[in-house]
């Protein structure tokens, strides 16, 4: 479809882009909102201008799914990630920033990342911020006072007004996000009878090739195709250089049997990207501003505005 100005204003009107966050205290809602949607924005005018200029057309069309309030008290200050979100947005990567991605400190916490993932037990010997991690994801796991649900909940409300008016979906999730949508799938397709499916589903810095998330996944203790989501259309996973949340990078081999099963028609990883945004405690491969300014996810993106 080539985007003119009569049809640039309404081809955002049959579609949502519904972004799930992960963990840690995120800015008030609409303050983060604005800042990623700003973000994606100039990765789109770089990349696929024509989409650019249709999400700008009509912005409410990128929607957060803002649940991080109901782990953390206190919201994040925005003020603190403007630095960063500037310089991402008009300086390029440096080779001191590429340095501190591929250095030997941050291989060594991916490689004790690896074998807390494989012996659980070493988790305890981890240092005190990942074991807060840990427990936060525990919490979403063990839905500790309801509040797995609850957070599911907000997804699936998104997910469900979105198909009641045939609007079409990307769903996009980040970190644990894409865990929470994941889980959120599987609800909606095997215990909602949801039909309609998102066309792509991306994950961004995901967890969910580990052991410690696949084990206490929504269908883990099934077999065969209950298993599985059965509402992915395709699957697109992107995984930077660096990212210690995401040090199982590849998930296309965790989830072959997808495939294998015809629930998803493809599931492709983008393994080797580069992320080098700076925030106030130094370069952080993992952060989600720099995974929406990726050249791969504006593609994802400007195909899906521009699918007619």
């Amino acid at each position: 479809m080539v985007l003119d100005r009569t049809n640039i204003t309404r081809v955002l009107t049959d579609a949502r882009i519904i972004f799930v966050p992960g963990l840690s205290p995120k800015p008030p809602a609409e303050a983060y909102r604005a800042q990623l949607l700003r973000v994606l924005l100039a990765a789109l005018e770089t990349a696929r201008p024509r989409a650019a200029r249709a999400l700008a057309t009509r912005p409410d069309a990128f929607v957060l799914v803002a649940w991080t309030h109901l782990f953390y008290p206190e919201p994040r200050d925005v003020a603190l990630d403007l630095p960063g979100i500037e310089r991402l947005l008009t300086e390029p990567p440096t080779e001191k920033d590429r340095r501190e991605v591929a250095s030997w400190t941050l291989r060594l916490d991916i490689l004790g990342r690896v074998i807390g993932d494989a012996v659980p037990a070493l988790g305890r010997l981890a240092n005190s911020a990942l074991r807060a991690q840990l427990q936060d994801v525990t919490r979403y796991q063990r839905d500790e006072a309801g509040i797995g649900t609850a957070i599911r909940r907000l997804v699936a409300e998104q997910l469900e007004s979105a198909w009641a008016v045939r609007e079409r979906v990307l769903l996009i999730g980040h970190s644990l996000g894409s865990v929470i949508c994941y889980d959120t799938l599987w609800e909606t397709g095997r215990e909602r009878s949801a039909e309609r499916r998102v066309d792509p589903f991306v994950t961004l810095g995901s967890p969910l090739a580990t052991h410690v998330i696949r084990r206490a996944l929504r269908g883990a203790d099934a077999r065969g195709a209950d298993a599985y989501p059965r509402n992915i259309a395709s699957w697109v996973n992107l995984t930077a250089r660096g990212d210690t949340t995401a040090f199982y990078p590849r998930l296309e081999p965790r989830f072959r049997e997808m495939l294998e099963l015809k629930l998803v028609d493809s599931i492709v990883d983008h393994v080797d990207l580069e992320n080098c945004f700076r925030g106030s405690n130094g370069v952080n491969a993992h952060e989600a501003y720099g995974y929406m300014f990726q050249r791969s996810l504006a593609e994802i993106v400007g195909d899906f505005i521009e699918r007619a």
